[in-house]
């Protein structure tokens, strides 16, 4: 059984339908850096095109999965003054959903 305090590592789990790629570009450029501030990385990079839904309504949207090591970790990410910089670069530029998930004790 797991110990209830050990560490708990967090997830963004972004759902999006990016309508300007060209634009999004400069976004996805400015991110590198900010996610490795904040001890974030990539776990999943799907395009909507390649998302195989088992169950529910096809959306078409593209997911991302990012890890950090605590919840706290991806809300100073998601609140920091770089990643504000950098959500602005994506405005006009798409649709997304955002949620943030806390992971299990030690996974």
């Amino acid at each position: 059984m797991s110990d209830a305090n050990a560490p708990r590592p967090a997830y963004l789990l972004v759902q999006g339908t990016v309508t300007d790629p060209e634009g999004f570009k400069a976004y996805n450029a400015a991110l590198p850096p900010i996610y490795a501030k904040f001890g974030g990385r990539h776990v999943s990079l799907t395009p909507g095109a390649r998302v195989e839904v088992l169950e529910g309504a096809v959306e078409n949207r593209s997911i991302v999965v990012s890890k950090f090591p605590s919840k706290e970790a991806a809300l100073a990410f998601w609140h920091s003054p770089e990643y504000t910089a950098a959500k602005a670069l994506r405005a006009g530029k798409g649709t997304f959903f955002v949620t943030v998930l806390e992971g299990l004790p030690g996974t």
